[in-house]
């Protein structure tokens, strides 16, 4: 569910879209196993889902295609069908996530000077403003709790961006820092008890670092270069990259803070992506320039390379499902390690699964005819 996957997802897109192709060419996709457009809003000629939930009820945005990027707030229910989300009189904003009960949270423009802040949305669709810290004029939600609490960031008068939480009766804390000037809250347990996230130290470096439900931080990755994660699960565990020097190596950082190296044969960067409830982790690296590789690793930081062909992998269910791509198709490979390839939109040439929700619903983005990236879902992907 997390923001900071999908940056990567989409970065890792045009990336990947502008290398040429070192390996076979694009495999066929069943057309029985096809992508459905989750289209756009009126006017608008872009989409992406940035969140899925259990049922299958996906958020993000939907853009114009104007000078910039402009975001309006988007749902889709469980059947693929679009709903605007209401915004506070700015003229963007953007779902980051929803929980279980259909609550979704993001941002949005308070007003035409774009000063923006957190927001939350019942499953009606009404909007409620969350509060900023005193002195503060930007902040933005990232994900929320089965139990209502809510995560995030936004500046203070003191000018540094802080790690947030919004508690379930709306009051904005701030959470633990290090000695840096920014601090982001990326995850939070269903249980709204245990945040994970991002900090910076005096130097400037980034951290993986966990507050627990009192809002004291740890700093995950002392004595560490520079440390990036990924994602969280129910558990605490969260995973992502670290650097004692040179290129990144993949990483899981434990319940009990232990940073466990997970296998990386890779002669340059590799990271994990995802992790599920039983710590088995998705993601990928390079093993030869310019191309990057699937991967999941197993509890013990074993792992098993997906494809030898140029891909990724972006999200990992409870059964060890891997969504992502392989030759800038979307695909995914079972617990086996059978890949089924997921297909594109009619006409497109480029199709990514970022996400896979518990009941099976898998979500993503594809170009189509027009060059234009749209959301799309596979509701009963198979194989």
């Amino acid at each position: 569910m997390s923001i900071k996957r999908s940056t990567r997802v989409l970065a890792l897109a045009g990336s990947l879209a502008a290398l040429p192709l070192m390996l076979p060419g694009v495999a066929a996709a069943d057309p029985a196993i096809a992508p459905v457009d989750l289209g756009t809003l009126p006017g608008d000629l872009f989409s992406e889902v940035n969140a899925i939930n259990d049922h299958g009820v996906m958020v993000g945005s939907s853009t114009p295609l104007e000078p910039q990027i402009k975001h309006h707030a988007t749902r889709w229910d469980a059947q693929g069908r679009i709903t605007a989300l209401a915004g506070l009189g700015g003229e963007q904003s953007e779902a980051n996530d929803v929980n279980e009960h259909g609550v979704a949270v993001g941002w949005a423009h308070k007003d035409p000077s774009r000063n923006q802040t957190a927001v939350k949305w019942a499953p009606d669709g009404a909007v409620t403003a969350l509060p900023s810290l005193p002195g503060g004029d930007y902040a933005y939600a990232n994900e929320i709790s089965g139990t209502g609490v809510v995560v995030g960031t936004g500046n203070g008068a003191d000018g540094k961006a802080h790690a947030l939480r919004w508690n379930a009766d709306g009051t904005v804390v701030a959470l633990g820092a290090l000695d840096g000037d920014y601090g982001s809250a990326l995850w939070i347990t269903r249980d709204g008890l245990t945040i994970g996230g991002t900090a910076t130290d005096a130097a400037g470096r980034n951290h993986a670092v966990r507050w627990n439900s009192e809002g004291v931080i740890t700093d995950l990755s002392p004595g560490i270069a520079d440390s990036t994660p990924e994602d969280m699960n129910d558990n605490g565990v969260i995973v992502g990259s670290a650097r004692l020097g040179g290129d990144p190596k993949p990483v899981r950082w434990e319940q009990d803070g232990r940073m466990t190296w997970l296998e990386h044969p890779e002669i340059w960067a590799a990271w994990a992506s995802a992790v599920n409830d039983a710590g088995v982790a998705a993601g990928g690296g390079y093993q030869v320039f310019g191309t990057t590789n699937p991967a999941r690793w197993d509890g013990a930081g074993a792992r098993t390379t997906l494809s030898t062909e140029r891909g990724l992998g972006n999200d990992i269910d409870s059964a060890g499902t891997v969504v992502g791509l392989e030759n800038e198709i979307a695909a995914k490979w079972d617990a086996s390690g059978t890949r089924t390839v997921l297909g594109a939109l009619p006409g497109g040439t480029y199709s990514n699964a970022t996400r896979i929700a518990a009941n099976g619903v898998i979500a993503g983005i594809s170009y189509n005819e027009e060059g234009r990236w749209h959301a799309v879902y596979w509701p009963k992907a198979q194989g």
